[in-house]
């Protein structure tokens, strides 16, 4: 495992680290096993708070509490609620610190209540002079510009953001900004949201000046499969990877959301909430990868398996409600087929919900003592 220094944390970090979004879709012991495994592959950090996560790491971490960079965030903007934030973490993590706790940040407007006076920077601040936590942090997935603002402050330590073989707008962005502060940086969204194969894709990040990526694993062989791309003695992109990286970029340029959801949300006139079913429904994610037979297979946590008929249902509905107007692709800088993307995103649904019903799968697989993570 290859190790960088995580900014001006002076924090050894491993290149590979765990995102907490699809870890959460397991039961406590499963997502406690693959912590475990994160641990003994020499993975140090775990991006957290996402569903019952910060109980499957809390066990792991307390085996060498020194050895971890554990980070939580936040998307509360009042001071009070981030330091009531701050104190549930450290209780369910058990643990005395954080290491990272980032305040989320999509727009300008975001940055400048969070810098304002009286805003949550000053809890943060108040938080590390309580040692509560070591490092402030910014988290984004939209307007780059936005967090680049909060670092050229020089109150930020390190910021996690998307950076992928085909959003790359970090690299111009915000990249420059936190070079210049020595502000460390965690990647998100490091394979797409699962569109594009890790194999490009870690390969091609970890030629990037960048210090962590979170990947979305859910599974132990995920895991030691990713691992296993980034065990490699020459770290440099071969002729062959650097072409397979554009190839992928090309195929997925029109095809990826990058949230810029100023332009078409409004627009909307059923209000469908564009960003999030393009991109950020985790188990439209899933289907996505695995196939309707593949889902059903899945070892999803019972709560999953509880309730994923009726999120589906929810998402099909609200995809129904498309007048097919086209406004949205009309203002889309990315020139996204949108409605085209709805229709297949409809689709697969609509035949996941087919197959459910036939196999019952929920009562098959439902454990009512299992509950559903806050």
């Amino acid at each position: 495992m290859e190790y960088r220094r995580l900014g001006r944390t002076d924090r050894d970090v491993s290149i590979m680290g765990i995102g907490g979004g699809y870890v959460m879709l397991r039961d406590l012991q499963a997502g406690t096993e693959l912590y475990q495994r994160a641990y003994e592959l020499g993975v140090n950090y775990f991006d957290g708070r996402y569903g019952a996560t910060s109980s499957m790491q809390r066990p792991v971490i307390a085996q060498d509490r020194e050895h971890f960079i554990i980070a939580t965030k936040t998307v509360a903007s009042d001071p009070e609620q981030v330091l009531r934030r701050i104190d549930e973490d450290l209780n369910e993590l058990g643990t005395d610190y954080l290491d990272i706790f980032y305040l989320r940040a999509y727009n300008q407007e975001m940055i400048d209540r969070a810098f304002s006076p009286g805003g949550a920077v000053e809890a943060l601040l108040e938080a590390r002079g309580q040692r509560k936590i070591r490092a402030l942090g910014l988290a984004g997935h939209s307007d780059l510009r936005a967090l680049a603002a909060g670092v050229e402050t020089g109150l930020i330590d390190v910021v996690e953001f998307p950076l992928n073989v085909v959003r790359r707008e970090a690299i111009d962005v915000l990249i420059p900004a936190c070079r210049e502060h020595d502000a460390g940086m965690v990647i998100m969204k490091p394979m797409n949201v699962g569109l594009a194969p890790a194999e490009v894709c870690l390969t091609w990040l970890v030629n990037q000046p960048i210090h962590v990526m979170a990947a979305g694993v859910s599974t132990i062989e995920q895991l030691e499969f990713d691992v296993s791309v980034l065990d490699r003695a020459r770290i440099s992109l071969s002729p062959a990877e650097a072409e397979e990286a554009e190839r992928w970029r090309l195929i997925l340029d029109r095809a990826t959301c990058r949230i810029c959801d100023q332009r078409c949300q409004p627009l909307c006139k059923p209000r469908l909430r564009i960003d999030w079913l393009l991109y950020h429904n985790v188990l439209q994610n899933e289907l996505r990868r695995l196939g309707v037979e593949g889902f059903i297979d899945y070892p999803f946590s019972p709560w999953v398996k509880k309730i994923a008929e009726q999120r589906f249902q929810e998402t099909l509905d609200e995809l129904r409600r498309c007048t097919r107007c086209g406004k949205c692709e009309s203002v889309c800088p990315y020139h996204l087929p949108i409605i085209g993307m709805f229709d297949r995103m409809r689709e697969e649904q609509e035949s996941l919900l087919a197959a459910l019903q036939r196999s019952d799968w929920a009562a098959m697989y439902l454990d009512a003592r299992s509950p559903i993570p806050g």
